[in-house]
């Protein structure tokens, strides 16, 4: 006999559960699953790029992403790809397989972009078409119902994409408008500042704000933590791209507070200081906790109504829980 609070899962028959797949023998699925490990194999190990660094897709996402192009975020990928992966298994391993030929089309799809990849020799339209891999086995092998846990971490691979120009482009926006705007900031409160292109003098103290300093590689690990966190605390899309979009004045807001403030030391005589020791260790002190904090703070204000909604419901069953113990005495 089993409690009132016990619960029982039960499949459909011929409909196991994701969690009892494994346990299903002789499954045709398992042929695609096989399918899936050779072009994992494919990716990794076949040389389809000659005339690139790497010379496999995997070999040339790893040299594509490096420090000086601001894409180092992109070999760390595949390892938030498997953490998000076993988070959706361990969401969906109740949930009843029901494959689906329509996943074939995301596949085909993907691997089309993979064999123009080859014949072009241009691995950004592979890495562009793994996520419909992903997702089309997931689909085929599955169903539906477990291929939308699987969407966000799959399209999550498009992170690895190093944009050409893109560090060009937004590295030179972000510093001329961090550099006016600690600048007139600076005015605003009465230092005495001087202006001469990117560089900042503060009391016989120049201070350059570098290309480094414009925080293009702090906005590239604040734009995927803003992905993670909406795609994982927001329930609709508009939420999700709120949150989501929030993510550029927030790295912007950060990386001024960062800037802003070894300002403010130099102009308290601390311009060594604030040059070397705290420039290295601002970001970590200063731009993460405004930024994180900022996310929180549009989470909230998108959720208020919510949450105020909840509170007031457990004020209420506080107050029905007071008032029936003493008449229950």
């Amino acid at each position: 006999m089993n409690s009132a609070g016990d619960q029982i899962s039960v499949s459909a028959p011929g409909h196991p559960r994701l969690a009892d797949f494994a346990s299903q023998p002789g499954s045709a699925r398992w042929m695609t699953l096989a399918a899936g490990f050779v072009l994992l194999l494919m990716y990794t190990l076949y040389p389809a790029y000659p005339t690139t660094g790497g010379l496999t897709l995997a070999g040339w996402t790893w040299d594509a992403c490096n420090d000086d192009n601001g894409f180092l975020h992109g070999r760390f990928i595949p390892i938030a790809f498997c953490v998000m992966i076993w988070i959706a298994w361990k969401n969906t391993r109740r949930e009843e397989i029901s494959p689906s030929h329509w996943g074939l089309v995301a596949l085909a799809f993907g691997l089309l972009l993979y064999v123009v990849s080859i014949r072009t020799i241009q691995p950004r339209l592979a890495l562009i078409g793994v996520p419909f891999v992903i997702i089309g086995i997931t689909h085929y092998c599955f169903g539906w119902k477990i291929t939308k846990a699987v969407i966000f971490p799959a399209f999550f691979f498009w992170f690895t994409i190093p944009v050409p120009g893109l560090e060009t482009l937004l590295t030179g926006r972000l510093q001329i408008l961090i550099t006016k705007l600690c600048y007139h900031a600076g005015m605003l409160i009465g230092m005495d500042l001087t202006l001469s292109g990117s560089t900042v003098s503060v009391k016989g103290t120049d201070l350059e704000i570098a290309a480094g300093c414009s925080g293009i590689r702090s906005l590239m690990a604040l734009v995927m933590i803003a992905a993670v966190y909406a795609n994982y605390t927001q329930k609709t899309l508009w939420k999700k791209a709120v949150l989501f979009a929030s993510s550029l004045p927030l790295a912007i807001i950060g990386n001024f507070g960062r800037i802003f403030t070894i300002l403010i030391l130099a102009q308290l005589g601390m311009g060594e200081f604030a040059k070397k020791t705290y420039h290295d260790w601002a970001g970590l002190l200063l731009f993460f906790p405004i930024a994180l904090s900022g996310l929180y703070l549009v989470d909230y204000l998108l959720n208020f109504k919510n949450r105020r909604r909840r509170k007031v419901k457990r004020s209420v069953k506080s107050t029905k829980s007071t008032m029936k113990g003493p008449a229950a005495e």
